[in-house]
């Protein structure tokens, strides 16, 4: 009897598991996904036209199409999901798609998430989206849409994220976010937008996240942040903005976080986030920082990272950081002028500081005990250093950053002390491959796993190789004085080539215009002598031979002949003279009338 229970059970299974694997399309893959979800995924790229939803599962609950960078999909989207009555995500990316059909997602309400990032979707009407009466998160970043209308996502009343970022939108239109009153993140990152009008975002007041960096942003009509009074994160970052008032942000009581760095301002003004007392970050990186006034963060008790790194910084006074003292946990300040003293007043405020960032700002030595104990992460990245003691290193430290240094070798304790931290870097230096300054790293690689991707700089039949793949009879004892000093001098020119090839440019320029001023000066002396003997030569020419301007006699001659025939005319009589007719015409046409 039991046997005739389990066989037709076993029958129903095989065709449920035939049929279940009869609608999975081809080169795509069926299965659950982390919260259970049946998800159908098509990721290899190359489909073309429609999508495959013939032969696709009506219980699937995530859509996944997708595709390589280099073999993009070339799908259109239309009305073919209506049979999908649990279908929750939707996610179509490097699709090429060029737009949405009409009503495509109507009859299926039960979508939450619909990514169509990565496309060629030029422009969004409001029908697109109508049916999608649940969705929740809208992805159309990294699409070519250039213009929003006015009530455009009216149909998404429920939705909470919506990313437009990198598309050529040049204007956000007024009521453009009608009737999204429970949106909560925006983000418009990349766009052309150039202003920001308070007109578009009157219908989004329960907003919490506004992100718009690189948007060509000069400045920010203040009115916006009196309208988002929630606002707990914003993003205006690599902009073009030149100052910060000091009410500037008055409104945002309840930020937590503020991004401006990659802007141009030359100043933090006295007290400009004194009504931020719930701030907890604040980037001014690569801005043009000269200056931060003493009462700058005034107020900031609760602020746990602060980034001033890459702006003309050369010294801040402790006080301006006494306000942090108790809540600041992460500082970067690479990038400025700070001097020893200027680190050594910091860190003496900063009491609690648990990551210090200190990357390229030119110094060559740090002296024992100037970083406190309880630093956990340090950069010091990018500087000059050529050691470091065993006692610089805070005995709380699990993260070290020493690259781009110029570093040759290390102190065996300094090597056992590395040896015991979570994350080292040390690539970029100088480091000499012997047993003179690597002899502990070399003999430990297994251990100092950190630098078998470190790369030797000398000797020089070693430069290149990368520690971890050294033999033991490739190390020597010691360079010798010619090789080390040889190497220095690789090393120096290295580092310093392209200051050699442009003083080498600036010197031979010199001597081509040295030369060219001599050359030019003895040129005209050349002239200016021929001209002379020349001259001479003419003078002497007229002294040697006088019959030039005298006669044969050595005597002035006033004798010019009127005619190449030279004739005699003797005393004669008029009669005579009207005889002749030679000489009663001149030669010179001249006749004589008497």
């Amino acid at each position: 009897m039991l046997w005739h229970w389990h066989l037709p059970f076993t029958c129903f299974m095989l065709i449920w598991l035939c049929t279940s694997s009869a609608i999975c399309p081809s080169h795509c893959s069926c299965a659950l996904d982390e919260s259970g979800r049946k998800k159908t995924a098509c990721i290899e790229g190359g489909m073309m036209e429609s999508l495959p939803v013939k032969d696709m599962d009506s219980g699937m609950e995530v859509l996944d199409i997708s595709a390589p960078e280099s073999n993009w999909n070339s799908l259109t989207i239309g009305p073919v999901f209506q049979k999908f009555k649990t279908l929750e995500e939707i996610r179509i990316t490097r699709s090429s798609v060029v737009q949405i059909g009409m009503h495509s997602f109507w009859g299926v309400p039960t979508v939450k998430v619909l990514d169509l990032a990565f496309n060629n979707i030029t422009a969004v009407f409001d029908h697109n989206f109508r049916g999608l009466v649940n969705l929740v998160e809208l992805y159309l970043n990294d699409n070519l849409i250039q213009r929003l209308s006015s009530d455009v996502f009216k149909h998404l009343t429920e939705l909470r994220i919506l990313t437009l970022e990198r598309n050529r939108i040049e204007e956000l239109v007024p009521r453009i976010f009608a009737r999204l009153s429970k949106l909560q993140v925006l983000k418009l990152s990349e766009n052309k937008l150039m202003e920001l009008l308070p007109d578009a975002f009157k219908d989004i007041l329960e907003l919490r996240t506004l992100e718009c960096r690189g948007c060509g942003l000069s400045r920010i009509n203040t009115q916006i942040y009196h309208l988002l009074p929630y606002l707990t994160h914003l993003d205006l970052g690599n902009n073009r903005m030149q100052f910060i008032a000091s009410d500037e942000f008055q409104d945002l009581r309840r930020i937590h976080s503020i991004k401006l760095d990659g802007n141009m301002f030359p100043v933090v003004l006295e007290k400009t986030f004194v009504n931020q007392g719930e701030l907890r970050t604040l980037c001014l990186a690569r801005n043009r920082l000269a200056k931060i006034t003493n009462t700058a963060f005034l107020n900031l008790s609760k602020l746990y990272e602060l980034d001033i790194s890459y702006n003309k910084l050369n010294r801040v006074e402790g006080v301006a950081f006494q306000p942090l003292a108790d809540s600041l946990r992460k500082l970067s300040v690479s990038g400025n002028q700070f001097s020893e003293e200027v680190l050594r007043i910091i860190l003496q405020t900063a009491i609690k500081l648990q990551r210090f960032d200190i990357a390229d700002i030119g110094i060559n030595h740090f002296p024992d005990g100037i970083f406190p104990d309880h630093l956990r992460s340090l950069n010091l990245s990018g500087n000059n250093l050529t050691e470091i003691g065993i006692k610089v290193l805070p005995q709380q430290l699990v993260e070290l950053d020493i690259s781009r240094n110029k570093f040759r070798g290390l102190d065996e304790h300094v090597v056992l002390r590395l040896e015991q931290l979570n994350t080292l870097r040390v690539e970029n230096n100088s480091w000499s491959c012997d047993l003179c300054n690597m002899k502990t790293v070399i003999m430990r690689i297994n251990k100092s796993v950190s630098f078998r991707n470190a790369t030797c700089a000398s000797p020089a039949r070693l430069k290149g190789l990368k520690m971890g793949t050294l033999r033991t009879e490739d190390v020597t004892d010691c360079s010798d004085d010619d090789d080390f000093e040889r190497d220095g001098f690789f090393v120096f020119v290295e580092d310093n080539l392209v200051i050699l090839i442009g003083g080498a440019g600036l010197f031979l320029f010199l001597v081509a215009c040295v030369t060219f001023v001599v050359y030019s000066c003895l040129q005209r002396q050349v002239v200016r002598v021929d001209d002379e003997l020349k001259r001479e030569s003419e003078r002497e020419a007229v002294f040697e031979n006088p019959a030039a301007i005298f006669g044969d006699k050595a005597e002035i001659s006033f004798k010019f002949s009127l005619d190449l025939t030279e004739r005699k005319v003797s005393v004669s009589t008029i009669d005579e003279i009207k005889k002749d007719t030679q000489l009663y015409s001149l030669p010179n046409g001249t006749g004589i009338g008497i």
